[in-house]
């Protein structure tokens, strides 16, 4: 996807060989989009599964519940635990 801002942050994830920007999506149980994250590769998926799991605890402080894949376990589970 061609962005046009030249600026945002871009980089390498050398685990899953990805180069650019990854995005992480927040949906409820229908399906309807809660909140968008894009960061550079190189961030790892723990670190920025906080980010979006915290912005969406902010915007919507009702959520009981989540589900992610894989990337997500350990430091992610913590926070949700811990907070």
């Amino acid at each position: 996807m061609k962005t046009i801002g030249a600026s945002e942050g871009r980089g390498f994830d050398g685990g899953k060989k990805t180069k650019g920007r990854k995005r992480h999506i927040v949906v409820d149980t229908m399906g309807n989009l809660v909140q968008v994250i894009v960061h550079a590769a190189n961030i790892h998926d723990t670190k920025a599964g906080c980010d979006v799991l915290k912005s969406v605890v902010e915007k919507c402080p009702t959520f009981e519940a989540f589900s992610g894949d894989a990337g997500y376990r350990g430091t992610a589970v913590e926070f949700v635990e811990n907070t």
